[in-house]
């Protein structure tokens, strides 16, 4: 199912997509949809990102547990692999 959106945007934008559009020949739409969802994406990730972060703040405050340096490299270097992965998709 798809849905009509009225957007109001700058000229510098609606020309560059126009272009794309036109130099691909595929519609303005799919071209929005192509670099829209990958920054939907990492928008929703971060947004998650500092929630969660948030909340273990809060968890700490109340409680004064707290995670291992070991813990925290971990949870960086499944941070890092999954940032590494979204970049190699969003290349293609």
């Amino acid at each position: 199912m798809t849905r009509q959106l009225n957007l109001r945007v700058n000229d510098l934008f609606a020309d560059a997509i126009e272009r794309l559009s036109q130099a691909t020949g595929r519609p303005m739409s799919s071209i929005l949809e192509t670099v829209g969802w990958p920054a939907i994406e990492a928008a929703e990730e971060d947004l998650k990102f500092e929630a969660d972060a948030l909340a273990a703040w809060q968890e700490y405050e109340l409680t004064g547990e707290h995670v291992t340096s070991d813990q925290i490299e971990n949870l960086f270097d499944k941070a890092l692999d999954k940032a590494a992965v979204a970049h190699e998709r969003n290349k293609k």
